[in-house]
């Protein structure tokens, strides 16, 4: 990366870490770009306004576990991309390429930066990418990354109410070993630096059968930031139930199209808002139990 960041290519283009004087800039690619994505193809916007871009950025290049990287030509940015390295497996994003820089292989450099940096990661490097960007697909899987699942937005209030003989209730500090056992038991890797993020930004929730804990997500009204996992597919949903009957926010979570909780998505009314595929480059195990994935993977 030292070597990158002195040393400018064909294009003109050098990369470097991105500071706080840069969040800005980088807010403003970032929410111009995914909202001419979106808005081509008519789908609600991932960053609804520059703000909230800026509060996704910021806490990226504040995170001492995120790694950043930005393109530059002449002192001006072009884009920036961004590598979690919180857990086992690596994830990407958000990246965004300035419209006006696109397609002149900003996005390739961006992409090789992380790449590179997550090349020791023990389970690999993931990202989701929408599936009907045929520039972003054709990218990635240039660059080795393929399509492991299919998965879908969904969003809305259930019909059905709480499972009996199912308790779900707010996470506890004592749950953290039980809930990284049953990551390891799902995906094989445990995802517990986004869990213990998660109990300080969001309200972490399990669900409990037989005084064990068989299901745990990290938010389920926030789509971006939700991840779960349980042992069976019952599981799972009188985890999403039980949450959605203890608040008044609809359900948003990315729901795995091969699996049932698509359909029990569907059976309970809740509507399919936009289609994304998981992406991998590495090892990737088949998952063994019930599960969502978050914007990361």
């Amino acid at each position: 990366m030292s070597q990158a960041a002195n040393t400018a290519g064909a294009s003109g283009i050098t990369l470097r870490e991105p500071g706080e004087a840069d969040v800005q800039e980088c807010a403003r690619i970032c929410y111009e770009a995914f909202g001419q994505i979106d808005d081509h193809h008519r789908f609600p916007r991932d960053f609804p306004s520059v703000e909230f871009a800026a509060m996704v950025i910021g806490g990226w290049v504040q995170h001492p576990n995120v790694w950043g990287v930005l393109a530059e030509r002449d002192g001006k940015i072009l884009g920036s991309n961004y590598l979690d390295q919180r857990g086992p497996i690596a994830g990407v994003g958000p990246i965004s390429v300035d419209p006006e820089a696109q397609n002149s292989g900003v996005g390739r450099r961006l992409m090789e930066a992380v790449i590179e940096r997550g090349k020791d990661a023990p389970g690999g490097v993931r990202l989701l990418q929408d599936s009907f960007h045929m520039r972003s697909l054709s990218l990635y899987q240039s660059l080795g990354f393929n399509v492991t699942e299919p998965v879908v937005i969904m969003s809305g209030k259930p019909r059905g109410g709480p499972v009996g003989g199912a308790e779900v209730r707010r996470l506890e500090a004592g749950d953290i070993d039980a809930c990284e056992a049953l990551c390891k038991q799902v995906h094989g890797w445990e995802r517990t630096g986004e869990l213990r993020d998660a109990i300080q930004a969001f309200a972490p929730f399990v669900v409990v059968r037989d005084g064990e804990v068989v299901g745990y997500l990290t938010t389920a009204t926030m789509w971006p930031m939700a991840h779960g996992v349980a042992e069976t597919e019952e599981d799972m949903e009188a985890l999403l139930l039980g949450v959605a009957a203890q608040s008044e926010e609809p359900l948003s979570f990315l729901a795995p199209i091969r699996w049932e909780l698509y359909r029990w998505a569907l059976r309970e009314g809740l509507a399919a808002v936009k289609p994304m595929n998981i992406m991998a480059r590495g090892p990737y195990q088949e998952p063994r139990g019930a599960w969502f994935s978050n914007v990361l993977y």
